[in-house]
């Protein structure tokens, strides 16, 4: 089979098109062919080897969609045959085959194609478990998401409108506000130095009940100080580097010149809110049931084939991507 190799850390230049022999399924794994694979910000990190480091050799990709073509011992046979989606692991999905445990695999609905299921997999199941299980978003909140253009940012967007929820979205240029506009955010703004300004007056003064950062160091100060008394800060990635240690005391608005105090900050890794497969196939299966009443849309930016990943990766680490980046075998 064809297969993206690292061998070594470094920029997009290290992914490698390989022959390597066809995987056989080990007891308990289930071997995909993949139609479709989902382009993801940690398979940068993993590609760089930080902040997540991994061991080399390595076939990235944590997410793709195909059909089953042989189980593993102790795995239902009736699997083969059927299309299904597998996210969350390690690594394995740049490639034409993968052996994936099966925890790690979701059956697709009928009426649900490759490109759609690895679009929404890993964005939907962690908006899912953003917006209705570590934290549950209502009408009676006001959300701030940034990066509300991109894939997993514009689901949480699209979750927690459909929830009743305001949403502001944050988006890094001009160009992406209709985007985050026709995910359902209600007030869109551009990312600067006076975002906790303008988050205040949008609300009167008051705050975001809950604000959402994938990316780490470069915001975490302004999406805290936007945070409403008794807010919540939720942190679910590092997408541009780690946040440096801070004082809690700074939690509590009477230190460190906070504008609103008693807040939270809550870091949410959706893999440990779908460690088991029960608990993914039932958050795939509610991203599925949001895809189909339109609550969820699938957006795909970019398509790649797969021997030019390295271009799927400069587009992400550009982003120049407004919805996901795709590979197709």
């Amino acid at each position: 089979m064809r297969a993206i190799v690292i061998e070594a850390h470094g920029g997009p230049e290290v992914l490698r098109l390989r022959n390597r022999p066809d995987p056989v399924p080990a007891p308990g794994e289930v071997l995909v062919r993949n139609r479709a694979i989902g382009v993801n910000f940690v398979d940068l990190q993993h590609r760089e080897g930080a902040p997540y480091p991994v061991g080399l050799p390595l076939v990235p990709g944590t997410e793709a969609a195909g059909e089953v073509v042989a189980v593993g011992a102790g795995v239902d046979p009736s699997l083969v045959g059927g299309s299904v989606v597998h996210f969350g692991h390690l690594a394995g999905a740049y490639a034409e085959l993968t052996a994936v445990p099966e925890r790690f695999v979701a059956r697709l609905p009928d009426e649900m194609d490759a490109a759609t299921a690895a679009a929404v997999a890993m964005a939907g199941t962690t908006a899912h478990v953003l917006t209705r299980v570590a934290e549950r978003v209502g009408p009676e909140h006001t959300v701030l998401v940034h990066a509300a253009a991109g894939s997993t940012g514009g689901a949480i967007v699209a979750l927690a409108a459909a929830a009743g929820a305001r949403v502001i979205g944050v988006v890094s240029s001009p160009g992406r506000a209709e985007a985050a506009r026709q995910v359902g955010a209600r007030d869109v703004l551009v990312l600067d130095e006076s975002l906790p300004e303008r988050v205040r007056a949008l609300t009167g003064g008051r705050g975001a009940d809950l604000v959402y950062d994938a990316n780490g160091g470069p915001t975490f100060d302004a999406s805290l100080a936007a945070v409403a008394r008794g807010g919540v800060l939720v942190l679910y990635g590092q997408s541009g580097g780690p946040v440096a240690p801070f004082d809690p005391a700074r939690l509590s608005g009477i230190t460190g010149g906070g504008v609103a105090g008693s807040l939270a900050l809550h870091w949410v890794a959706a893999s440990h809110y779908l460690d088991t497969a029960a608990e993914r196939r039932a958050a795939f299966d509610a991203v599925s049931a949001d895809v189909a009443a339109g609550r969820l849309r699938p957006r795909v930016s970019h398509r790649f084939a797969l021997e030019d990943a390295a271009g799927a990766h400069r587009v992400l680490a550009r982003r120049e991507a407004d919805a996901k980046v795709l590979l197709v075998p």
